[in-house]
């Protein structure tokens, strides 16, 4: 493996640091690791697209997070946590609300949609991307009826 690669974790503190010192981040969307096996398969089972087996994360997603009006509300989720969530997500619970796929941990919520358009390399492409996360303000938020939790497939 080369040395020189930044890993997932340092691209995604890049972009933020680049965030919070300029504003804005110039770091291409990059793949922050498979799409899971249980999101495939639901989304097999139930005629969900999955535009790309990559996970992708944008800076202009990551400012979305970190946006000020978030900030104010008292939602944004830690730059740790944003860090962290290419490996978190494992041991997260998983839900689909009809539209993206929703990580949990009772805390804080990562949003991801798995057909999204987005801009790569001046290239309009579709892939499975990272939307937004946000503080979970109410933890039976996940009980409500639109809400679809995706289970782990024991067979695999």
């Amino acid at each position: 493996m080369e040395s020189d690669k930044p890993t997932i974790e340092e691209l995604i503190t890049t972009v933020l640091i680049d965030i919070q010192q300029k504003g804005y981040s110039a770091v291409q969307p990059f793949s922050i690791g498979e799409v899971e096996q249980r999101m495939m398969v639901f989304a097999k089972t139930n005629g969900i697209t999955l535009a790309s087996d990559q996970l992708y994360v944008s800076a202009k997603q990551l400012q979305h997070c970190m946006r000020a009006s978030k900030e104010a509300k008292g939602l944004v989720v830690s730059a740790e946590e944003l860090v962290s969530f290419p490996h978190s997500r494992f041991k997260m619970d998983l839900y689909y609300d009809g539209e993206c796929f929703i990580y949990t941990d009772g805390n804080s919520k990562f949003i991801v949609h798995p057909n999204y358009k987005m801009k790569v390399n001046r290239e309009h492409i579709k892939l499975v991307n990272f939307i937004t996360a946000t503080r979970v303000k109410d933890p039976m938020e996940f009980t409500l009826p639109k809400y679809i939790k995706v289970e782990n497939d024991r067979r695999s």
